[in-house]
């Protein structure tokens, strides 16, 4: 009988300490490894029991091999109570770092979306001889009383420009054009309240570089913010340092972002000569729009889109002229935030980075964002407070020729204004230095009971 050459891949037993052992054939057929689960069942591999225990690794038919499964089990501990407090605690910090990440990295999306003026620390105008000269030049009051300063009361200047051109044909700074819309801001950290202030844009005011007093209006485009900011201060008596500005075409794109605002059309403002329908074909044809394009066809309260809100907020020849036109731009205004609270997270972020990327301003991005951490958050409504500039019976209003022939003007008193200012804003009073007098302004402190007579004397111009 031929001998059988000896398997190579079975151990040498005399290596292991063991007497090498002849089994049977069915022995030398068997595989080395049982299969795990015919070992875990007590089966042989040709499906028969086996009643005797699992040899180990090493051969000897003494050892009890354990099962792996049953190993790792023996060895997994109990997590205690703290170990899982601890593990969840560890995650819910992960969550939110990177949640403060994220919000960090949109917060800079969103900031940098907006158009950042440098502040000019000399800057310039145009005089009534047509030079540019130096701001400081020209701005030769001389004063004795500070400024108001109450800690955690901010005021920023919103200004709507006059630009009717849909190219950013403007300066950058906004100067060249007529401020439409002068309001002051006041933010409030320590109540947590907002505070409008709206001025009259016909008011007279005595502008720096020109001899004789003329419409507020005129001052950004002489000079821009800083110009404007510097005729605020000095009739006002308050402190102004920042400011933000959206033009015409802008604005009805801010509008838009949040879904439009809802106010209350009369048939009068709707349909009247210059009223809402009139100048929307006008900025149709401004912006090269088609005729008819937005026209409003029904009354009451509606929804306007930014075409159409635009020209409602400009309405100045229906009802009591600028008066009733600071209204509706409240009414616009108190609406867009009223639309902006209702939104999502989702849609407020992305109206958000609309709106912002349509504003130009010199504040500091450290400045939005102290308002955006300490303010924002804590207010829980839209609706805010409302002033107009000049209240009823502080000014005279009318046709005038004293300076420029049949021109329509305000002519408010400054000095009675300023204590009504300081007391709406700060909640006290200050020792001013006495404001320019204008000419035809009221002199005695009113008592006013009543709103200023309708008129029918606006015939455009500035």
């Amino acid at each position: 009988m031929k001998q059988r050459k000896p398997d190579v891949r079975q151990p040498n037993l005399n290596q292991l300490g063991q007497a090498p052992q002849r089994n049977t054939q069915s022995d030398q057929r068997m595989p080395q490894r049982m299969p795990q689960d015919a070992a875990r069942q007590n089966y042989s591999p040709d499906g028969n029991h086996v009643q005797s225990r699992s040899q180990s690794t090493s051969g000897n038919p003494n050892t009890t091999m354990r099962n792996p499964n049953s190993r790792n089990r023996k060895r997994k501990k109990k997590l205690t109570g703290k170990q899982i407090a601890m593990r969840v605690l560890l995650a819910v910090m992960i969550v939110l770092i990177l949640t403060v990440i994220g919000a960090c990295l949109f917060k800079n999306h969103l900031e940098n979306q907006m158009t950042y003026i440098p502040t000019n620390m000399n800057p310039t105008m145009k005089d009534e001889d047509g030079s540019v000269v130096p701001l400081s030049n020209v701005a030769t009051e001389t004063t004795t009383m500070a400024m108001p300063v109450v800690n955690g009361v901010h005021n920023i200047l919103l200004i709507g420009i006059d630009s009717r051109s849909n190219s950013d044909s403007y300066s950058k700074d906004g100067s060249g054009n007529l401020a439409d819309i002068i309001m002051i801001l006041t933010l409030n950290e320590t109540d947590n309240t907002i505070k409008l202030t709206s001025v009259q844009r016909d008011s007279y005011v005595y502008i720096p570089g020109y001899t004789d007093p003329q419409k507020i209006n005129a001052a950004m485009t002489y000079g821009g913010p800083p110009l404007l900011m510097l005729v605020l201060e000095s009739h006002l008596r308050i402190n102004l340092e920042q400011y933000a500005f959206v033009d015409m075409n802008h604005m009805e794109k801010v509008v838009d972002a949040v879904g439009g605002v809802t106010v209350n059309v009369s048939e009068a403002e709707r349909s009247s000569d210059y009223g809402l329908n009139d100048l929307i074909e006008e900025q149709n044809v401004a912006f090269g729009s088609p005729e008819g394009a937005h026209w409003l066809t029904s009354t009451g309260d509606v929804t306007l889109d930014g075409r159409q809100a635009v020209a409602y907020a400009r309405i100045r020849h229906v009802g009591n002229g600028d008066y009733d036109r600071s209204k509706r731009q409240i009414e616009v205004l108190q609406s867009l935030m009223s639309q902006f609270m209702s939104l999502g997270v989702l849609d407020k972020a992305n109206a958000m980075a609309d709106i912002l990327s349509l504003i130009s301003t010199n504040m500091k991005k450290s400045d939005i964002d102290g308002y955006a951490l300490n303010l924002l958050p804590n207010i829980k409504s839209a609706e805010f407070e409302y002033l107009q500039i000049p209240m009823a019976g502080y000014s005279n209003e009318g046709t005038y020729s004293d300076f420029r022939a049949n021109e329509w003007s305000i002519r408010p008193n400054w000095n009675g204004i300023i204590p009504v200012v300081q007391e709406y804003m700060y909640g006290t009073t200050f020792p001013f230095d006495p404001a320019p007098v204008i000419p035809k302004a009221p002199i005695d402190t009113p008592t006013p009971t009543a709103a200023p007579a309708n008129d029918d004397t606006q015939s455009g111009g500035n």
